[in-house]
């Protein structure tokens, strides 16, 4: 009966995502490791995102030849690097401003899913006494003015990471913050990017998280970096009733993350960030030194595999009604999205 269920719950994701990513295009054929390794373990991660690219990542390495397991640090990051630096783990997927800024000692944008431990949405987050997000990035990596890119970010990962750490090649897929808002809404005002949202910024509402109105990239980035003072900031702590809000015009824009299904599913405008005002967040694996480079090389392609789109679909699939497991989600996926 969960088989037969899972293939028609499927089924129906393959119909609702249409075009949405890639899921699981199958892998080259690697060859297994000339001998015996130990178990490549991977740990969960922060969200139930990095929980469904654990599952991903130790599929393929099976595939590869490897052993490789999923296990549970927490979903702390001081948690699971301290077991990548420890040897307890070798693998692990985060997303790369929230990881350098905890390697900073800054406080990270809150999750855009809920966490592999079921919390709902996205959770309060303290901001530092010393700053926003968006212009302590800046300042940490020595940027001066200038607001940091996904380049900038990925190579302070980099630099920062503890001795014994590397980070791998980082997948196209992103989980940032983004303004959106209705197509009518788009049309209506001319809107691609925030730098059209300036002009009439004053006669729309904002609808954001509980936190946004006091981080840099908030009011005080929208401002500095595109002209833009909404009439009114409206915080929501749930994302559901946030983007109700948006749907019913109570409010004309909403500060979202870029890997929610509620985009596709109401046909949301992303609006451009050409000024790179919110934290770069792409999905970055973070490995031991010791990890063999042909496993490397498997997590590299995997990695190379995954958009946003993909996300997308794995946070679907995680936070329905009917959940599947991250196991299940990254299962669907490696299969191309065909549950045999």
């Amino acid at each position: 009966m969960r088989r037969r269920r899972a293939t028609a719950g499927l089924l129906a994701l393959a119909v609702l995502t249409g075009c949405a990513g890639t899921p699981g295009a199958p892998a080259p054929a690697s060859p297994a490791p000339a001998t015996p390794a130990d178990p490549v373990r991977i740990a969960v991660g922060p969200t139930g995102q990095t929980a469904v690219l654990a599952h991903v990542y130790a599929g393929r390495l099976r595939e590869a030849g490897f052993d490789a397991r999923v296990v549970e640090t927490g979903t702390g990051r001081a948690d699971y690097l301290a077991a990548l630096e420890r040897g307890d783990v070798d693998l692990v997927a985060d997303y790369s401003g929230n990881l350098y800024l905890h390697l900073r000692g800054r406080a990270p944008v809150g999750s855009a899913t809920p966490a592999p431990t079921g919390s709902a949405g996205p959770s309060p987050t303290p901001t530092p006494e010393d700053g926003g997000l968006a212009e302590d990035l800046s300042e940490l990596l020595g940027l001066g003015e200038e607001r940091a890119d996904d380049d900038d970010v990925l190579s302070g990962v980099r630099d920062v990471l503890p001795e014994g750490l590397r980070a791998l090649e980082p997948a196209p897929a992103e989980n940032t913050v983004a303004v959106v808002v209705t197509r009518a809404t788009a049309v209506e005002h001319e809107l691609d990017d925030l730098e059209d949202l300036g002009p009439v910024c004053d006669e729309l509402a904002l609808g954001t998280d509980l936190d946004f109105a006091g981080r840099s990239y908030g009011p005080e980035g929208l401002e500095d970096a595109y002209e833009c003072v909404p009439g009114r900031f409206v915080p929501f702590g749930d994302q559901e009733e946030l983007v109700d809000a948006l749907l019913g015009d109570r409010v004309q824009a909403a500060a979202v993350f870029t890997a929610s299904p509620a985009i596709e599913d109401n046909a949301l405008v992303v609006l451009a960030d050409p000024l790179n005002n919110f934290v770069p967040q792409r999905v970055v694996p973070v490995g031991a030194e010791e990890l063999p480079d042909a496993a490397v090389d498997v997590v590299d392609g995997v990695s190379a595999q995954i958009d946003t789109d993909d996300l997308v679909l794995m946070t679907r699939m995680t936070t329905a009604r009917d959940p599947y497991t991250p196991e299940e989600a990254a299962r669907y996926w490696l299969e191309g999205g065909d549950d045999t």
